[in-house]
């Protein structure tokens, strides 16, 4: 294994999905899991299951009260709500001008993470690589997807030659904010129905109330976005009917979320769109609906459940 060209690379956010992309850096890269504070055995036994095929990798973790070295590229895999606070518990482990790369949904988080760490070097990827977790250790790779990287300020380091290193379909984009609120418009439909109506990625083009609710939740969406300067190709509802079509068997994050009684990632994706109508003066009745449903979902989770070490 040649790991001579890249420095160490630290993950923070052992989820499904910071665990496959842990494990395809792992191959080309030296990779250390961050974890929790706490104590963590030194090695996690990663079962990684793809569609044929299943593989075990052993992939170097701590605590990261436990660091011995300071983090200078660092893979922030961890829920919207939890980054700020999982950067900040790093405290001086941290190096100040460290290279970022942010792969939250939704928008808002990482305006925040700009504004706490002006000298850090900050890129932002979104993603169509899907995953789920069956067990602790063992992480089915469901979907094989598309993953894009772009600055958020003046990133100097080749993030996507190391994923494509890594195995993933990767591509540099120049704006990754318009790519970001293009993932966030899909998410926004697609996500709360889910969760909402427990149902499957593909059962919201079975069902006519909630094709319905598709169409108005997306005419609501894009209305919101091109107030803030976003313009987009297609609708958002027919993209979100595109993507429930090609994921039809697929469980939403937000609704694995629910399913295991964590926090619900709403804040930064509906939660996101009501700001701007806050901001703009714009009605957004279906939204806001929306999200007064998944605050009573929130509520009503044991409050320890949280996201993944």
């Amino acid at each position: 294994m040649q790991h001579a060209r890249w420095p160490v690379i630290h993950l923070l956010g052992a989820g499904s999905l910071g665990l496959v992309i842990a494990a395809g850096i792992h191959r080309v890269a030296p990779l250390h899991l961050i974890r929790r504070p706490g104590h963590w055995p030194a090695v996690l036994d990663l079962e990684l299951v793809g569609d044929d095929s299943a593989l075990t990798c052993r992939l170097p973790q701590s605590g990261a009260d436990q660091l011995s070295e300071p983090v200078t590229h660092l893979i922030l895999c961890t829920k919207s709500y939890d980054a700020l606070a999982a950067l900040d518990a790093l405290g001086q482990r941290l190096d100040p001008g460290a290279k970022l790369l942010l792969m939250q949904n939704g928008m808002g988080s990482q305006a925040r993470v700009l504004q706490r760490f002006p000298q850090a070097r900050i890129s932002a990827a979104t993603t169509t690589e899907g995953a789920y977790r069956t067990a602790p250790h063992r992480v089915v790779h469901a979907a094989r997807g598309i993953t894009r990287i772009g600055a958020l300020n003046q990133s100097d380091f080749d993030w996507v030659s190391l994923f494509r290193q890594a195995g993933y379909q990767t591509e540099p984009v120049d704006d990754i904010r318009w790519h970001l609120a293009d993932k966030l418009r899909v998410n926004a439909l697609i996500n709360p129905l889910t969760a909402i109506h427990r149902c499957l990625n593909g059962e919201l083009l079975d069902r006519p109330a909630l094709r319905q609710a598709l169409e108005q939740l997306g005419a609501e969406a894009d209305t919101l976005l091109e107030a803030e300067g976003f313009r987009f190709p297609t609708t958002a509802a027919r993209q979100a009917a595109a993507v429930a079509r090609s994921t039809a068997r697929n469980r939403s994050s937000m609704l694995q979320d629910v399913t295991a009684g964590r926090r619900i990632e709403a804040a930064d994706i509906t939660g996101y769109l009501l700001d701007i109508a806050q901001r703009r003066g714009l009605p957004a009745p279906c939204h806001q609906a929306l999200y007064a449903r998944l605050r009573q979902l929130d509520s009503a989770r044991k409050p320890d459940q949280t996201g993944s070490g």
